[in-house]
């Protein structure tokens, strides 16, 4: 690729969906982490916009965003923005495209969405200081009529199929397992995009909507599978985040993968909750352990991080992250690996990735986490 003058920082996040009246307070306390690395990239809930109408694919908690609020994520210094997400069809192609075309006006990349299939999956390609990174977004857990196909808007699909497993033939009622498979078109489609753009960039970076709502260190079948077969196509990591808390890191060849990021910027107010109706609501609070209204959050969604990628001549030399927690106005403060704080989100990493059966090593170097490659 280019000369390679000097190392860069990609910082990455998890979700991002804010509404308030005074929206840049959302990140005062991580601005100046954001902004100093060298390309940021976060993943966007749901479009901001005011146009289109709710969608009736089946959407839930869709509620309008007053896109004043929209200023905060330029404002924070976002350079990268998934909207692979399973709200990004909430209300239809006119504010999905609005939302695109208002991300590029402010100089801000936008993937895993699109008009169409093709450019759902085009890459986004950012150059610092000679280094190219490239990035792919995909969703697997939105409606049907929200992913893209030839001619119609949508995101981009990494979907999974789900199976049934009985346990017991003869006992009425006993639960049955639950298996999930990567969609093997999706799938091949996903490796042959990284095909693609790998000869084109240094480092490639996979982001992945995915996975099980709430259920603390526990991943859906489908999740290795597809994370390793990016890594095996030639991703240098993969990024995850759907689920609204951390979920496990693990190491595939020497390539770190990351299911969850948790919630970064995220606000639900009481407006969202009202949105759903009262059954699905009291299914969600049981079977996802979901908070119920008028708690803020849920507390293991507390804990958030922002991940530094740090490349040097064109290749990721080590992997880390700023330990995070979501204080009591739903706003993300960083801390120091080293302090109160920092240690319990990097415990409690490290717990739910050896719950998961994942064998990852977690080192303090001072403000960071480092994930041992």
């Amino acid at each position: 690729m280019g000369q390679k003058n000097r190392g860069i920082v990609v910082a990455a996040t998890g979700d991002l969906l804010i509404a308030r009246d005074r929206p840049h307070d959302m990140f005062r306390h991580v601005r100046d982490l954001l902004t100093e690395a060298d390309i940021t990239v976060g993943q966007l809930e749901t479009p901001y916009s005011d146009q289109g109408s709710r969608s009736s694919c089946g959407a839930r908690g869709a509620v309008p965003n007053d896109v004043a609020n929209f200023a905060a994520i330029p404002h924070a210094g976002f350079d990268v923005i998934s909207l692979a997400s399973n709200h990004a069809g909430d209300w239809g192609a006119d504010a999905l495209l609005d939302c695109i075309e208002r991300c590029r006006r402010h100089g801000i990349t936008v993937v895993g969405a699109g008009a169409d299939i093709a450019e759902a999956r085009r890459p986004g390609i950012i150059e610092r200081d000679g280094t190219r990174v490239g990035f792919l977004a995909y969703c697997s857990v939105a409606p049907d009529g929200y992913y893209a196909g030839p001619g119609n808007h949508g995101v981009a699909p990494m979907r999974a199929r789900t199976l049934y497993e009985p346990f017991q033939f003869d006992q009425p009622g006993a639960p049955p397992s639950v298996r999930t498979l990567p969609d093997e078109y999706d799938l091949a489609a996903l490796v042959a995009n990284i095909g693609e753009l790998r000869d084109q960039v240094d480092v490639l970076i996979v982001s992945l909507h995915w996975g099980l709502l709430f259920q603390r260190s526990r991943l859906a079948d489908y999740q290795p599978v597809v994370a390793h077969a990016a890594i095996d196509a030639g991703a240098d990591v993969v990024i995850g985040h759907h689920p609204h808390i951390l979920k496990p890191v693990e190491v595939y060849r020497g390539k770190v993968i990351f299911y969850s990021l948790g919630d970064f910027a995220l606000e639900i107010n009481e407006r969202w909750w009202r949105s759903f109706s009262r059954e699905w609501f009291e299914r969600a609070v049981q079977f996802y352990q979901a908070l119920a209204p008028g708690q803020d959050m849920h507390e293991e969604g507390r804990n958030s991080m922002i991940v530094q990628l740090h490349i040097v001549d064109g290749r990721i030399d080590r992997v880390g992250f700023v330990p995070v927690t979501i204080n009591d106005a739903r706003e993300p403060v960083p801390y120091r690996a080293d302090t109160e704080d920092g240690r319990a989100v990097r415990a409690y990493l490290a717990q739910i990735t050896a719950e998961a059966g994942i064998d990852t090593t977690f080192d303090v170097v001072d403000d960071e986490v480092l994930v041992r490659i």
